[in-house]
């Protein structure tokens, strides 16, 4: 009777993981997605695979909620509340784990906050037109694919968040974008690449969702790149006026003044080149040559913290910078300004409709930060 009461009772240790709450990976999915839509982030950090637990204390968790908007606190539970999720079924790669697809629909966050500053224009889009927008439903959305990985640990199946590797790739995607502001396009193409492809790969919860993003800032990295002949074609149309040398406020050498966009293009990014000439008629020569970046769009996501505007057509801006040559040059040499480098916007941010462009106008009425790239003549 011993024997037989302890292989009933093992039976049922067996059975109960498959129909226990929160053991099946579908279960466990929903339950993730159920406890982000309700704020319960204790909870949901409580899903997490041990390594994931391990490797991220719950404030860091909040930080990096996978399948959640990378956005600031402020914005993140309204931003999650027009974000959707639809969970596919359950698939078992073998006994200990297990994949659930499932496709979000999400405000597509650097298109919208392109759309808001047109409206706002130089005051910068207020916490208002956010809101409004927000509750409008007036935004453009993203929509993609991505997969929700899961192990199982002690008859429990577990969110694999893969922190670690992810984080990895986010590192590289800061250094790419520097080389993107910077005009290093044939630098910052591969990158995008080899992270995309490590991305898609990774059996981390979110990974297909950031690799979207990536796939989408190097369409239009592609779409710049192809452009450039176009844009060097551009550059009369840039016009510069009021250049004067002055001590900036730290009493370094600079250079201020205003670039007047003339055509009928916007320009994402612009640096300005500054050729140091030494000698004089046939022994004229250039010694020494620095760039400065004016007008730097964003590519990325700034959580509304400042303007993202191109130069837009017939607009001017003000602009002022540091010289950066060696002493001796600045001493011998003289300077001469003119356009270096720019990109093109590729696609005018969609306008919103007159009625909420006006609503909009009126809300932007709370400034963000200065203009990106601008800078006063001291």
């Amino acid at each position: 009777m011993r024997w037989r009461g302890l292989a009933l009772a093992l039976t049922l240790l067996a059975v109960m993981p498959a129909g226990c709450a929160r053991r099946l990976p579908q279960e466990t999915a929903e339950r993730y997605l159920e406890d982000l839509r309700a704020a319960d982030y204790t909870s949901a950090y409580s899903l997490l695979s041990a390594a994931d637990r391990s490797a991220r204390t719950l404030p860091e968790f909040l930080t990096e909620i996978p399948l959640a908007p990378d956005v600031s606190p402020i914005w993140f539970g309204p931003v999650l509340r027009q974000t959707q999720y639809v969970l596919g079924e359950a698939a078992r790669d073998d006994a200990a784990a297990a994949v659930v697809p499932v496709k979000v629909a999400t405000p597509d966050l650097p298109q919208w906050e392109r759309e808001l500053n047109l409206v706002a224009g130089a005051d910068g889009v207020s916490s208002a037109a956010v809101q409004h927008s927000l509750d409008t439903g007036d935004y453009p959305q993203r929509v993609y694919d991505d997969r929700i990985f899961l192990v199982k640990e002690h008859h429990h199946w577990r969110i694999v968040a893969g922190f670690a590797a992810r984080d990895a790739v986010v590192d590289r995607h800061r250094q790419a974008l520097n080389d993107y502001l910077n005009q290093r396009y044939d630098k910052a193409l591969p990158q995008w690449q080899a992270m995309i492809a490590e991305l898609r790969v990774q059996r981390a919860t979110g990974s297909l969702g950031l690799a979207d993003l990536y796939g989408r800032e190097l369409a239009r990295l592609e779409k710049v790149r192809a452009s450039s002949a176009a844009a060097q074609g551009y550059v009369p149309k840039l016009r510069l006026s009021g250049v004067a040398m002055k001590m900036s406020e730290e009493r370094m050498p600079a250079i201020f003044g205003t670039v007047q966009n003339t055509g009928d293009r916007a320009v994402d990014a612009l640096a300005l080149a500054v050729s140091w000439y030494s000698g004089r008629g046939q022994d004229l020569r250039v010694v020494s040559r620095e760039e400065h970046p004016v007008v730097m769009t964003p590519m990325e996501f700034t959580d509304f913290s400042r303007p993202v505007l191109p130069l837009a057509p017939g607009e001017s801006r003000p602009f002022g910078f540091v010289l950066t040559a060696p002493t001796a040059v600045q001493q011998d040499a003289s300077p001469y300004l003119t356009v270096g480098t720019i990109a093109l916007a590729q696609t005018a941010p969609p306008r919103a409709k007159p009625s909420t462009v006006a609503r909009a106008a009126q809300l932007s009425a709370t400034p963000a930060s200065p203009r990106a790239g601008s800078a006063a003549a001291h």
